[in-house]
């Protein structure tokens, strides 16, 4: 309340009005500011002042107030109007402050009237006793209802002071029954902040099911394709650890269920729903039988077991007695393959598991969804491929090109281009690399790299060119996702804006139509974002892998390790070439022919 004192008279004259004045303020005349409001005009009309009592010049700017009169005949609202460069009139303040008075029979549309003049005195209800009104609390509940606040109220002058038990009430009155926070309504209570928010209740939020999970009964790692020892410095490549053998009715997979978790509470008493875990299935397979349960995976027949892309197989092998050649054809297989002769050239081999060739492959293709073993070795005069999503064991490769995500074991590389996602070996009864290119995410070792006659070759480890390719791919994805992203928040706004003047069905097509869009845009988001965080990892670890030289590195070789290369200009002997600060630099070698076969 301002501090000036106001107050409407109205009399006969000028001279009545302020006789009322000076009576009703205790002062003389000149004490005060005389505003005529309105009449006086004619002998027989009455005449209505403004009378302001204050200190000297107080009126000069006075910010516009309001009071309430509680008379005989009726409550009388009177409105002070601003003067000079005071505030204007504030009608929400007035709203507020009859809200509280509790006023009977309160005339809206007469406060309404005079709060649109600005100024003067009306009647807005009968007369009765003024209620004095204490402290109280305004509660804002979110839109989620998963929080409540409330501000403390001012009282009016000797009004009561609010109790912690009325302030528990008050919010059972607007609906707040869960998570409140005595501790922080007592706090509001005592501190006085008059007008700042406190917290005073929280929903309990749900907790989520747990999603089901698959338990693999055999080892899904990596198989490492290294040939058995047999004594003397000799390998057996005829048995490698290519496989995981299994017998009739093993177990191979059981599957836990999701569970459904708890639901939550809202602060007025509503359950908020928990998110089930997510049930898995089974994995697909071939010769495996599954329960009616469906929460166990058991071998069907007797053979090899492979976890690959996500399917359970126990793999049966299809013998090819011979050489495969154009009497025999192309061949596509689900399952492994067993050639017990050669590959010719032209023929081309696919199967979904491994591949074994008891001879040798010429300018052939082969591709396999798990391993390679060849007893022989490859002709490939620059047209032989092998293709592996698993190891490569070979006993040579002349003009040809391995591809594999596994590691890969040769005796002679010639000429040749070799990728492998895991390590390569060259430690056979010659253990060299002449020519060509080998590149391996990890390590690369060999008894020789190069010849005396400084032929070119090139050995890389770290990151695999492919996976550079695949990275630049999914950046290209990942742009074209988030264009998809702003452009379905573009139609999120147009939609809010058009809500109420669209037709119905077409807002909510397009509403429907912009939700699914937006899931399935955050799906792909996730899961490219996902591949491409594993394969930044590969990247900043790809300066780990190394070259190991049990005898020479020829001049004329190169090794690369990450972004960087040492030209072999000089041979080397016994050395293990690494990345250090920023360059490739080598050392005495860091194994021993026999870490190689352990």
């Amino acid at each position: 309340m301002a501090a000036l004192k106001a107050k409407y008279f109205t009399a006969e004259n000028r001279e009545a009005a302020e006789a009322l004045a000076t009576a009703y303020f205790e002062c003389k005349t000149d004490e005060m500011v005389i505003d005529i409001v309105s009449g006086g005009e004619t002998k027989n009309e009455s005449l209505q002042i403004l009378a302001l009592k204050g200190v000297p010049g107080e009126a000069d700017h006075m910010d516009a107030f309001y009071q309430l009169y509680y008379e005989n005949d009726g409550v009388y609202l009177e409105i002070y109007a601003g003067r000079g460069q005071g505030e204007k009139f504030d009608s929400a303040d007035l709203i507020h402050h009859l809200s509280r008075k509790n006023i009977a029979d309160l005339s809206i549309s007469a406060v309404q009237a005079l709060a649109e003049k600005g100024a003067g005195r009306m009647k807005i209800a009968t007369g009765q006793s003024e209620h004095v009104y204490g402290e109280d609390i305004s509660v804002v509940v979110k839109g989620d209802e998963l929080e409540a606040s409330a501000r403390l109220l001012e009282p009016e002058p000797n009004g009561p002071a609010l109790s912690l038990e009325a302030a528990r009430q008050k919010l059972a009155l607007v609906g707040v029954i869960h998570g409140i926070d005595d501790a922080a309504l007592a706090a509001l209570i005592e501190k006085k902040d008059y007008g700042e928010p406190f917290v005073v209740a929280k929903a309990t939020a749900p907790e989520d099911g747990e999603d089901g999970k698959l338990i693999f009964h055999f080892s899904t790692d990596e198989r490492t394709g290294k040939p058995r020892e047999i004594g003397g410095g000799r390998v057996d490549y005829r048995s490698l650890d290519l496989y995981i053998p299994v017998t009739e009715g093993q177990l191979l997979v059981s599957r836990t269920a999701a569970t459904e978790g708890r639901p939550g509470t809202t602060v007025k008493g509503s359950t908020i729903r928990q998110k089930p875990g997510k049930d898995i299935t089974l994995p697909k397979g071939k010769n495996v039988d599954i329960d009616e349960e469906r929460t166990e995976i058991r071998a069907k027949c007797a053979g090899m077991v492979e976890f690959i892309k996500n399917s359970v197989n126990v793999s049966s092998v299809y013998k090819i007695n011979g050489d495969c050649d154009i009497s025999v054809g192309n061949i596509d297989f689900e399952g492994s393959i067993h050639i017990t002769g050669s590959v010719r050239s032209g023929n081309t081999i696919k199967a979904t598991d491994g591949i074994t060739v008891g001879g040798g492959i010429e300018a052939a293709t082969l591709i396999a969804g798990g391993s390679v073993e060849v007893k022989g070795g490859m002709q490939g005069s620059s047209k032989g491929l092998i293709e592996a999503g698993g190891s490569v064991s070979i006993m040579f490769v002349e003009r040809g090109t391995v591809i594999a995500d596994g590691p890969v074991t040769v005796d002679v590389s010639i000429h040749s281009k070799i990728e492998t996602g895991s390590t390569f070996h060259a430690v056979g009864k010659r253990g060299a690399i002449i020519g060509g290119q080998v590149g391996a995410a990890g390590d690369v070792v060999a008894n020789y790299i190069g010849t005396l006659s400084l032929t070119k070759t090139e050995v890389e480890v770290g990151f695999m060119p492919r996976k550079r390719v695949r990275m630049k791919e999914l950046e290209k994805e990942t742009e074209r996702l988030e264009a998809d992203g702003v452009k379905l928040t573009q139609l999120d706004t147009y939609l809010e804006k058009t809500k109420e003047t669209m037709d119905k069905e077409t807002w909510e097509k397009l509403f429907r139509s912009g939700a699914e869009n937006r899931r399935i845009n955050q799906e792909e988001a996730s899961a490219v974002n996902a591949e491409m965080e594993a394969l930044r990892y590969e990247m900043e670890h790809v300066t780990r892998s190394r070259v190991h030289v049990f005898e020479t590195v020829f001049g004329g070789s190169r090794i690369v390790i990450g972004s960087s290369a040492y030209k072999v200009s000089e041979d080397i002997s016994f050395a293990t070439f690494r990345f250090s600060d920023g360059e490739v630099m080598y050392g005495p070698c860091e194994l021993s022919k026999g870490d190689v076969k352990k």
